[in-house]
């Protein structure tokens, strides 16, 4: 322990030694380059240290937080009362919006560590807006307009944003409407300032929707409180039920969707046809009553009917297809998938196509 105390007892007078007599004082640790274009190009501002002690000091080390930001100083020692000089550049290249930098400064003199700051906001350029923001909604620029919440298992919530920037010269109170009641969306900040950025956040509470499977919404964002053209944003999400609280025994016990077919191939088909009707069906080959939470098809041309969504252990229910071809895309092909799901967990979600060849 004596000889702990003797080597700290060094320690100590060695940096006693060092720093005896050197001080300083920054005459300022925070600069704002306010609003500027991106166009500019790197900025420059500068910050001053003064030499207060009765010793020479020197700058020792200087590291910025970010890439963009450069600082520049000298190693030549400061004799006291002199002042040394860091000059700080920052690249707005591709970086719209508000920004703050930090940068760590080293030196010999007491205090040994800085930290001095930069800030601003980077008014976007019209390239770097396109790239970044591709979407325009009359002052504002949006990175999407869909947000896509992936699988949701019934009873989670799930949060998705979007980014988005103010490109004007105003500053603008974003709005929301016509937000369904299960999708919380709120804007943060609420008030934009010129040049800065924002995002539109929103929350999915899958508990509040009847819908299972593929469940798709709407809202309309406006770029500000007395806007009246504005865009429509989508949602999606595929909603699923969650099984993993069931138990061996239940699992057992669990109703087992099977179809007769996994695609209904209607070969050839053209666009001035009559509509063509086919079928399918479901059985439950389980022990529990088969619940189909929803049956759909996205294509336009695929109309689907099944009048018994609860099915007993060991019975079978008719799903009805009837296909358009008036209603067909212009691609050659149909490929249209039927997607049924249902409360059986080793095939919660299950697929049947609906395939032909569109010819003239």
């Amino acid at each position: 322990m004596a000889l702990f105390r003797r080597y700290l007892a060094a320690i100590v007078g060695v940096t006693a030694v060092l720093t005896a007599g050197a001080e300083n004082k920054w005459m300022s640790k925070v600069h704002d380059f306010g609003a500027f274009d991106e166009n500019l190009g790197t900025v420059y501002c500068e910050f001053k240290l003064v030499n207060t002690g009765t010793e020479p000091m020197a700058i020792t080390g200087v590291r910025a937080n970010c890439g963009c930001t450069r600082p520049e100083y000298s190693k030549e020692p400061v004799a006291p009362g002199d002042t040394a000089v860091i000059r700080v550049g920052f690249d707005p290249k591709g970086r719209p919006g508000r920004f703050s930098k930090r940068i760590n400064v080293d030196c010999s003199a007491d205090p040994t560590r800085s930290v001095l700051t930069i800030t601003g906001t980077v008014i976007g350029s019209s390239n770097t807006l396109r790239s970044r923001y591709p979407v325009a909604v009359g002052p504002v620029r949006m990175r999407t307009s869909t947000i896509a919440y992936g699988k949701v298992l019934k009873g989670e919530t799930m949060g998705q944003y979007i980014d988005a920037y103010n490109a004007s010269s105003d500053t603008l109170r974003p709005r929301v409407e016509g937000a369904p009641k299960h999708i919380k969306v709120i804007v943060q900040p609420a008030v934009v300032p010129p040049g800065e950025q924002f995002i539109l956040s929103t929350i999915l509470h899958s508990n509040m929707t009847p819908q299972w499977g593929i469940a798709t919404d709407s809202l309309m964002f406006y770029p500000d409180a007395r806007a009246t053209e504005g865009r429509k944003v989508e949602t999606v999400a595929v909603i699923e039920e969650d099984f993993s609280k069931l138990t061996p025994e239940q699992q057992a016990k669990a109703p087992l969707l099977d179809t007769d077919l996994t695609a209904i191939d209607l070969r050839k088909l053209s666009r001035g046809d009559k509509p063509v009707k086919e079928k399918f069906t479901i059985t439950n080959r389980g022990k529990s009553p088969l619940v189909i939470r929803a049956i759909s098809c996205p294509d336009p041309a695929v109309e689907i009917s099944l009048k018994d969504r609860t099915i007993k252990p060991g019975k079978s229910a008719r799903v009805d297809v009837t296909v358009t071809p008036a209603r067909m895309t212009r691609s050659e092909l149909l490929n249209a998938r039927i997607n049924i799901i249902a409360n059986d967990p080793l095939h919660p979600s299950t697929m049947v196509r609906v395939v032909a060849e569109i010819v003239k």
